[in-house]
């Protein structure tokens, strides 16, 4: 009798053993990163959030090496989006409630704020209680392709930082949402007297290309990245700072799905926050490069810059930022 309960109560622990191994199988997979990899090109690929990939797996940059193993949590994730589409109409359409911001519904749906703003044809931040917001693009519209459902939505690549959403419809959130606009525009350090100025400012940069960079320089004959914002600047009544580290201190903080041409880019290179250049519109952007390069244009989605960009900052605004 007492071998044959011993016998049991091993078996019921061989069971719950195998049970706990089986559950963390599916609730997690493994990648191993090759060269040229990003943690949002990681993201996208597997249909997870570029936050949910750095929780599960500890990270607190974007920072990643070559071989190293990564935590996909793809199997919960699928479950939870499966679970929240049960339901036809609520595939296609969410109808705004009281409280609702754009980043809120991002979050509930699983779709992001850039492909809300495109399906809606949402410019501001502004929503309406009851308004219904179509999730999924139909078949057949206007842009053509294939209707993206929700878990393909969720593929797009996602930014270091969450975006600030706008306008809330709650009246806590509308008062909260009103402070940071006035502390945003305050950060401001001025206004542009019309676009066409920012299209000058890109001109006036591009009138730079092939300047030969000099540590510490500040002209055409030699100059170097932040002394080349700098001087940009200058000729548009923006006194700045002369290190790169020290220009990441000023301006408005925006996302990187937010650029404007005139918006300064920061990265990571040999310092913290080492390298900096000047956004031209089509994700690209120009600045004084290196010694064997000077100064040219790079594609922000290079590989290179995009595992080492850190953040957006604007120096000025236009009506819509302040």
């Amino acid at each position: 009798m007492v071998r044959r309960r011993i016998l049991l109560w091993m078996g019921l622990g061989v069971l719950f053993t195998m049970f706990l191994l089986c559950g963390n199988a599916m609730a997690k997979v493994t990648y191993s990163i090759q060269t040229g990899d990003t943690l949002s090109a990681i993201a996208a690929k597997h249909g997870v959030t570029l936050n949910a990939l750095k929780a599960a797996n500890h990270l607190q940059g974007n920072r990643i090496r070559a071989h190293q193993t990564l935590i996909i949590p793809l199997k919960k994730k699928e479950v939870t989006i499966k679970s929240k589409s049960t339901s036809p109409l609520q595939e296609e359409y969410y109808a705004v409630k009281k409280g609702d911001t754009l980043s809120g519904i991002a979050r509930k749906t699983d779709v992001t704020v850039a492909m809300l703003r495109e399906l809606n044809q949402i410019r501001g931040n502004a929503l309406k209680i009851g308004q219904k917001l179509a999730l999924v693009k139909k078949p057949g519209s206007a842009d053509s392709g294939d209707a993206l459902l929700p878990e393909q939505a969720m593929k797009a690549i996602q930014t270091e930082s969450e975006e600030t959403d706008g306008e809330a419809l709650g009246q806590e959130e509308t008062l909260a949402e009103i402070e940071k606009q006035k502390s945003d525009s305050a950060a401001l350090l001025g206004k542009w007297n019309s676009p066409d100025e920012q299209k000058l400012l890109v001109k006036v940069a591009m009138g730079f290309l092939g300047a030969p960079y000099r540590m510490g320089g500040f002209s055409v004959t030699g100059i170097d990245c932040s002394g080349f914002v700098k001087k940009i600047y200058q000729f548009f009544n923006i006194d700045l700072p002369r290190t790169a580290f020290e220009q990441s201190r000023v301006g408005m903080r925006v996302s990187r799905q937010e650029l404007a041409e005139g918006d300064l880019l920061f990265f990571n290179t040999r310092k913290d926050v080492g390298h900096v250049g000047i956004y031209i519109g089509n994700n690209k952007f120009v600045h004084a490069c290196s010694r064997k390069k000077g100064v040219r244009v790079d594609n922000l989605n290079t590989p290179y810059y995009d595992r080492r960009f850190i953040r957006a900052v604007r120096l000025k605004g236009n009506d819509s930022d302040i």
